[in-house]
């Protein structure tokens, strides 16, 4: 991962459909300093999202347990699609063996955070994110 951006004009995305995992999510961009006006959420396969948006998310926050279609699956349209083939995505599960991170990193995800979200590391593991690192947290 080598992709750099800006926290005041990023754009970002989360697919998450728990409520409360989204509310935590939004609340914890916001206290890193995210512009909320730049962050978009969705509760399912963001496809029909990445349709209607002229230009990709800077960075996608994608749960791996969705309920129609897994984050796996997901992943691998945004990779096949030329719009968000690059976009940095990051998975969020509460699956954190070992072997659920490998998974994601075979997988094609330029990331892993696990739920619980840890907020008191959320910042910085954002602004590693922006600054191009890779961040592959259980918590």
């Amino acid at each position: 991962m080598n992709q750099k951006f800006d926290a005041a004009k990023a754009t970002i995305l989360v697919v998450e459909d728990d409520p409360n995992n989204l509310l935590v999510i939004t609340r914890l961009l916001k206290l890193a300093g995210i512009n909320p006006d730049n962050v978009s959420t969705c509760t399912s396969d963001p496809a029909e999202f990445i349709a209607s948006n002229p230009k990709a998310p800077d960075l996608i926050f994608l749960d791996i347990q969705l309920p129609k279609k897994d984050g796996y699956a997901i992943l691998e349209e945004l990779r096949k699609n030329p719009k968000t083939k690059d976009t940095c995505i990051i998975a969020l599960t509460a699956n954190v063996m070992k072997q659920d991170i490998e998974k994601a990193k075979h997988a094609g995800f330029d990331g892993f955070i696990g739920k619980p979200i840890d907020g008191r590391r959320f910042a910085e593991n954002l602004n590693k994110l922006m600054a191009g690192e890779s961040v592959w947290m259980v918590q």
